[in-house]
């Protein structure tokens, strides 16, 4: 694995989790296989908590179907990334660094479309995709603000 940017940055985002970094760190990047609801869906796909997902693969990559879409999860502990790719333009990607705080959580989004169809994703299917990694983020904080009882904070 790289820690390459998969494709055209959309958006980027930044929160605190103020809870010690190995903690954060482990609670981002891990991915459970089989079938999984609750608290054990990843937290890459954490909007999908209230759905059972089914996760095959590993330890590096893995695939589900979330809402009838396949997703390819991907996870690099070295680089401290996990990311979901799905349909044929679409790359999420949460990174956890370490911070005076405990932890900075980035969530970012990439356009993997190229040519003329990449230069459209945004005024079309990706329309909104800033709200929605807004969105996505303060979820994401919720998540581990209650899975770690720490307090957490948007940035950005």
């Amino acid at each position: 694995m790289t820690d390459a940017q998969p494709g055209v940055l959309l958006d980027e985002h930044a929160g605190l989790v103020h809870a010690p970094f190995d903690r954060v760190r482990d609670a981002v990047l891990t991915i459970r296989t089989g079938t999984l609801a609750g608290t054990d869906v990843p937290l890459i796909l954490s909007g999908q908590a209230g759905q059972t997902v089914v996760i095959t693969g590993g330890p590096a990559r893995f695939t589900t179907t979330v809402s009838g879409a396949p997703l390819t999860l991907e996870v690099d502990p070295a680089a401290g990334w996990v990311q979901a790719k799905g349909q044929w333009w679409w790359c999420g990607r949460l990174e956890v660094h370490e911070d005076p705080a405990g932890a900075r959580l980035v969530r970012r989004t990439y356009n993997l479309a190229g040519g003329l169809s990449g230069r459209l994703v945004p005024l079309t299917v990706g329309r909104g995709h800033d709200k929605r990694a807004v969105d996505g983020l303060h979820a994401n904080l919720a998540v581990l603000g209650e899975r770690l009882s720490c307090r957490t904070e948007f940035l950005r």
